[in-house]
Parts: structure tokens; C-alpha cells; sequence
């Protein structure tokens, strides 16, 4: 999925500058700090997130869509993603489908446990999906 953005990306390769910076931004942070990033070429958006999950970890979470017609190139544009998830709700979304629980993902954005599992259930009712299972899956496809 990068290649098309980055064609020197492949595993176990040196960072493109700008992934570099995201990922020590992310860095410069407590856990759970996150930086965004989106690229526009070749007709489609590829929005790559990274997430500090501990001293010198991050994750990366790659979505890659279609431009519409409306979108001039290189204007960024303040539309949500097609899913309709708020930020906060893609936040839990991403750390409950990374595997950890709600307690843990409560723990990680300074909220209630009871906060993350009703930002759950709004997750589940807008991806329609019935579980985390199906939740993870849904995001890998997106």
C-alpha cells in the first residue's frame, strides 16, 4: 500500500523522511499520543495514523481511498472518513482491534472503562459489525 506513495518502502527498510517524523512525533509524547498524515496521489488518499505505544514503538495504521471528482489535489479537505466514526471513536476502535481490552484501552485515553465500551457499542452500530472480532476485520479492510 505504500509503494505508491513511498516506492523505497519495504519491510525492514529505512523510514521515508516524512513516516520518520511522523513516528517521532508520536514519539514525543506519553503513550497514546497519535499523528496523522495524508497523502494524496494517482486519484487516491492513502491516511496513515501512528500511534506511540511505548518507548520507541509505534504502530502505523494505513487507509487508503478513492478521491472523489470534488477533491482538488494537494487541498485538504475536512471530510470525515466514510465510516462516520469520530476521532475518539477510531481511537478506541484502533486500540480495541490492536487487541487490548477495554480496561486497557481506558487506561491508555485517560477515560472510564464504561466510556470505551459505550464508544463500542456506537462502533459496532455504525460499522455493522457484532463484536471485536468482526470489528478488527473491518478496519484491516479499510
Amino acid at each position: 500500500m505504500l509503494k505508491s506513495f513511498f516506492p523505497t518502502a519495504a519491510d525492514g527498510a529505512v523510514l521515508p523522511p516524512e513516516l520518520r517524523g511522523l513516528s517521532d512525533g508520536a514519539q514525543s509524547g506519553p503513550a497514546g499520543v497519535r499523528r496523522s498524515l495524508t497523502l494524496e496521489a494517482n486519484g487516491e488518499r492513502l491516511r496513515i495514523e501512528v500511534t506511540a505505544v511505548g518507548k520507541d514503538r509505534t504502530q502505523f495504521h494505513l487507509w487508503r481511498e478513492p478521491m472523489t471528482e470534488a477533491a482538488a489535489p494537494g487541498v485538504e479537505t475536512a471530510v470525515a472518513p466514510a465510516d462516520g466514526l469520530t476521532s475518539r471513536e477510531r481511537e478506541v476502535a484502533l486500540l480495541v482491534s490492536d487487541g487490548l481490552r477495554s480496561r486497557e484501552v481506558a487506561e491508555r485515553l485517560g477515560i472510564a472503562s464504561q466510556t470505551v465500551k459505550s464508544h463500542l457499542k456506537t462502533i459496532f452500530d455504525k460499522l455493522g459489525v457484532r463484536n471485536r472480532v468482526e470489528l478488527a476485520r473491518r478496519l484491516v479492510h479499510h
